[in-house]
């Protein structure tokens, strides 16, 4: 791709791609739907980097779709709060959500600014950059974004799902024929809490999720439980705000070194997961996550490198007291004293704590109404996963006559065991909103396939006039007519 020097010649760049692709196509959909209306062809409930790629997708391929989001613009997505890691995991050239036009890849938009040189000199991407990234590409590709929009519920009807949203101005219902649920990695879960923390006040601990203040740990002895990305990132950023020191308290005797994950990540595997057994998609999964994934290289050295930053291994921690306004905490290896606790302990899936699907929850498949494991590979938090069609669309249980629940579709990381590395990775963002968006298209089509099909029976726009040609004389008579001219 020609270099370009600056962000407005990218853009214009841009601009004539779509052109050249003829694209977005216009709407073609036969449906009565309208923002004005609020009624909609397609609903997208978070505008975090999977929402608006799919509702990109979708403009593609000629599909309106309106995206909500409870966080006030600008901030969607987890990037400035509550992520603390320096940099992405993914490497710098990941494609992520560009579609259409490799124009709108990070690597084109950090070069138009920054040059090539600067590019080379890149290691990994900084959040902060990614999150910049990520709103100039919601301005490029244009999406319909209704901000502090927050779900609280969703009922299902013949025409797809009426969805009320709580705002600024009260109370706000849509219908919607169809609904991604773009709603990160905190979809249908709730931080896992272990059962060590029970009765112990709020005021001294938190999750490496919460997104609090660092600062207030000024001078403070923090314990962070895990050695998870998480773990590390709130680690650093406790040492960066002047913690007086940060015990890591790891369960494992050492740390993991190898992503299972990542070696698995080509595009055949992507391509083929799908076509794999229950049996073959739990038992990969179940091996990658009890194989533990480690926490990136620089993430793990943002620690290391203090020297108030303790690891201290094969540690659990077996009770917690509260005492003389610090915890007091009892572990495998011996008892430490902490203001402080970070639990870098992840999620789990808890359908019940999602008030706005209460209503559509009891009736969704999970991997425990279609697939029982060996008893080596029990995994109650797998159990629990949605057991989703194969373009992420829900799926009712064998008992329930629900069809309109297939038109919700299940956008986010609680794919990951029916879907594979199709979700919840920057890599794939891109081909698996086309994946979507293809598949609402098509059955949006259907749903109004006798409209279209009247459409084509009653079409008068003409290809021809009449006037073309001249209606030949009978073959005999301009034989006769030739001989005689002979």
């Amino acid at each position: 791709m020609k270099q370009l020097n600056g962000l407005k010649a990218l853009e214009e760049h841009i601009i004539q791609d779509l052109q050249y692709l003829n694209l977005p196509l216009n709407r073609w959909s036969l449906s009565p739907n309208s923002t004005d209306n609020h009624q909609l062809d397609v609903a997208i409930i978070g505008a975090g980097m999977s929402g608006i790629t799919a509702a990109f997708a979708l403009k593609l391929q000629g599909v309106e779709a309106i995206v909500f989001d409870q966080a006030p613009e600008g901030n969607e997505g987890p990037w400035k709060q509550p992520a603390l890691m320096e940099t992405l995991r993914s490497p710098k050239h990941v494609v992520g959500p560009a579609l259409a036009s490799p124009s709108l890849t990070f690597q084109a938009w950090f070069k138009a600014q920054f040059g090539t040189d600067a590019w080379e000199a890149l290691d990994k991407i900084p959040r902060l950059q990614w999150d910049e990234y990520l709103q100039w590409f919601k301005k490029m590709t244009a999406p319909t974004v209704l901000n502090e929009y927050q779900l609280i519920d969703t009922q299902l009807n013949s025409q797809g799902c009426i969805l009320t949203f709580q705002t600024h101005h009260g109370q706000q219902q849509y219908q919607a024929q169809h609904v991604i649920l773009a709603t990160g990695m905190e979809s249908f879960s709730e931080p896992n809490i272990p059962d060590f923390m029970d009765g112990i006040p709020h005021r001294y601990w938190e999750h490496s999720y919460t997104g609090s203040d660092y600062s207030r740990f000024d001078g403070l002895d923090i314990a962070v439980v895990g050695y998870s990305a998480g773990a590390m990132d709130s680690s650093a950023t406790a040492l960066e705000h002047g913690a007086r020191s940060v015990e890591l308290l790891i369960r494992a005797k050492d740390m993991p070194r190898v992503n299972r994950g990542k070696v698995a990540g080509n595009p055949g595997f992507t391509q083929a997961y799908e076509h794999l057994t229950d049996a073959q998609k739990w038992h990969y999964s179940d091996y990658v996550v009890k194989a533990k994934t480690p926490a990136p290289h620089g993430s793990t050295l943002r620690v290391s490198r203090h020297d108030n930053a303790y690891f201290n291994f094969d540690t659990q921690i077996k009770q917690i007291d509260v005492k003389d306004d610090k915890l007091h905490l009892s572990t495998t290896t011996g008892n430490y004293v902490v203001d402080y606790l970070i639990l870098a302990t992840g999620y789990r899936i808890n359908w019940q704590r999602h008030n706005a699907f209460s209503n559509i929850a009891p009736f969704i498949r999970t991997w425990a109404d279609m697939y029982t494991p060996p008893n080596e590979e029990q995994n109650a938090e797998f159990s629990a996963y949605p057991y989703l069609g194969g373009h992420f669309e829900f799926l009712p249980k064998a008992e329930c006559d629900l069809p309109e629940l297939s038109n919700i579709y299940c956008f986010n990381l609680a794919a990951s065991l029916s879907m594979g590395p199709m979700i919840g990775l920057i890599p794939n963002t891109n081909t698996s909103a086309q994946k979507l968006a293809e598949h609402i298209a098509a059955k949006l089509y259907l749903a109004y396939h006798e409209q279209h099909l009247q459409q084509v029976k009653q079409s008068t726009e003409a290809e021809l006039l009449g006037d073309e040609w001249q209606p030949a004389l009978p073959y005999q008579q301009r034989v006769k007519q030739t001989s005689h001219v002979g």
